[in-house]
């Protein structure tokens, strides 16, 4: 049973007066004062800080040195790409838009599929994790097993999402087709066919909202910081929407920023690097150089920690576990641009002289995903240890506003984010104008733009309604369709035709009923990781 919080008041380093959260539960009586991991006395940790620090600043370390050059150099070759790889959601005929790189750079492939794995989602991964995290030591997990839990996680979802987005490549070898949705009538048919673009529209619905909370955020942060005045978020928003989002989503044309892409890949490494060093150095630890200024440090008080007993913790575990993982396959998405980062390598003559781009589409794929992971992985652990459950829903808020290192990833990510926005705002408009079949003409109107900014304006301004229930949301709805089912859907009804056409099942191949059985377990997971993350996510 879920405990009911209570308030108290006491003073604090942090001012005057601070709030605290206190548990209790119809079986435990016993208070719990909820503080930032980085700030609780030292009998009150968990577990003993050096114990934490040892294993978790030696595995930073490491991947943090890794995704750096690997990052660094991934965007040097994305940089030197024609131009971005950014499809479109799916349009029912041949006038579906692509910018493609060049052929037949396997690194610059790999550079355009990892800029569009990263990005913004990447700032809420942090918080979910922490609940994970929370849930798990709660029932009585140590914090070893626990951060190894949280790897396995991004290793297991991380291997589904490349799995299947090898698996839209697979279909897209065997049909001809060059887009997802032309992917899906040839091995589906006409059948359910607006259910890759209801998709495609809440992830780029989502999306929207994502960097408007973002540059919310960040802006409103950076206004204060220079003013030395609050400056209320709504206010801010509504101006950068009239007088810098309006004029770039009625560009004609969004090529030019297609340079947005790269500047993300290259933030998003950068705030992974900053990330590790201020956990290194311990500026936010007690007696740190940012420690007292942290918004983390007071805000973070204002959640309620987890505790109760036996099912109730269970069942908070279960939930949080549920809304991370959409969380999750929502940062991992980007298998709409599958078939174009297919289409753009160069064919390979295999061992039986036939040619393939599925050798190399399988690098690119493993390679990008890889990378993809690090960072976010880095991201999470230097979150997680540094701020624990009190970090807030975007990870940057949580950074002291007077850390001038903080500030290079903050405005990179601000930057990215603002020229991300009218790439997915047109993603949004076009795939409305398609599903519901209203006249193209109407696609260009000024209104109907007004219309979409607006509709991701006011939802990034509800209550309650941040960067990590965006995520969630969008993970839930789109991404789950998307990467997990609309894969194995086409590969098993790719897999029977072929039988068919042959006219005899592959009795020869004994994996041919293991591959099947997992194709439709991956199916089943997908559904049901749509159904319980949407259910999770919408609970207050």
């Amino acid at each position: 049973m879920l405990c009911t919080p209570r308030v108290q008041l006491f003073p604090s380093r942090f001012g005057s007066t601070m709030f605290t959260v206190t548990a209790h539960s119809s079986k435990a009586a016993a208070d719990r004062v909820l503080l930032p991991a980085t700030c609780r006395p030292p009998g009150m940790v968990r577990s003993p800080r050096i114990a934490r620090g040892a294993r978790s600043k030696l595995l930073c370390n490491v991947i943090a040195a890794s995704l750096l050059y690997g990052g660094m150099q991934l965007a040097r070759q994305a940089k030197n790409a024609a131009g971005d790889v950014f499809v479109l959601p799916p349009r029912a005929g041949p006038a579906t838009i692509n910018f493609h790189a060049p052929e037949g750079s396997t690194i610059a492939s790999t550079a355009n599929l990892a800029k569009s794995i990263v990005g913004a989602g990447v700032l809420s991964l942090p918080c979910g994790a922490a609940k994970v995290f929370d849930a798990a030591e709660q029932g009585g997990y140590d914090h070893v097993s626990s951060i190894a839990f949280l790897l396995l996680l991004y290793a297991v979802f991380g291997g589904l999402n490349a799995g299947g987005f090898y698996l839209i490549g697979e279909v897209c070898e065997r049909t001809g087709a060059r887009t997802y949705q032309e992917a899906w009538n040839k091995t589906l048919g006409d059948r359910l066919e607006w259910l890759p673009s209801a998709a495609s529209l809440v992830c780029s619905f989502t999306g929207m909202v994502a960097c408007i909370s973002v540059l919310g955020d960040t802006t409103s942060e950076l206004a204060s910081f220079l003013s030395q005045a609050f400056v209320a978020k709504e206010i801010l928003i509504s101006g950068i929407s009239t007088f810098v989002l309006f004029p770039l989503c009625m560009l004609p044309s969004l090529s030019p920023l297609a340079f947005a892409s790269v500047l993300g890949l290259a933030g998003v490494c950068i705030l992974a690097f900053v990330m590790t060093i201020r956990y290194l150095d311990g500026s936010y630890a007690p007696g740190g150089a940012f420690y007292s200024d942290a918004r983390a440090a007071v805000d973070g008080l204002s959640q309620v920690a987890i505790h109760g007993t036996g099912d109730s913790l269970q069942g908070v575990f279960f939930q949080q576990l549920i809304i991370f993982a959409a969380v999750l396959s929502n940062a991992f998405t980007a298998h709409f641009n599958a078939p174009a980062i297919f289409n753009e390598l160069e064919p390979r003559i295999n061992a039986s002289g036939t040619s393939s781009r599925l050798p190399e589409f399988t690098i690119v794929t493993l390679a990008a995903f890889l990378l993809s992971g690090l960072v976010f992985s880095t991201i999470t652990i230097a979150g997680v240890e540094t701020f624990g459950i009190s970090g807030g829903p975007s990870i940057l808020t949580s950074y002291s506003s007077a850390d001038p290192l903080t500030w290079v990833a903050k405005i990179g990510l601000g930057l990215c984010v603002l020229f991300e926005f009218p790439l997915l705002e047109r993603c949004f408009r076009k795939t409305v104008v398609e599903l519901f079949k209203v006249p193209e003409v109407v696609e260009q109107n000024s209104v109907t733009v007004v219309a979409s900014i607006a509709a991701a304006v006011a939802l990034a301004c509800m209550p309650n309604f941040g960067l990590d229930k965006s995520s969630a949301i969008g993970g839930a709805l789109g991404a789950s369709f998307l990467v997990y089912v609309a894969p194995a859907l086409m590969a098993l009804q790719l897999r029977k035709a072929e039988s068919g056409a042959s006219g005899a099942e592959d009795a020869e191949d004994a994996d041919a009923e293991a591959r099947k059985m997992l194709l439709r377990g991956v199916a089943a997971l997908g559904s049901v990781l749509g159904g319980l993350g949407m259910a999770e996510a919408m609970q207050p």
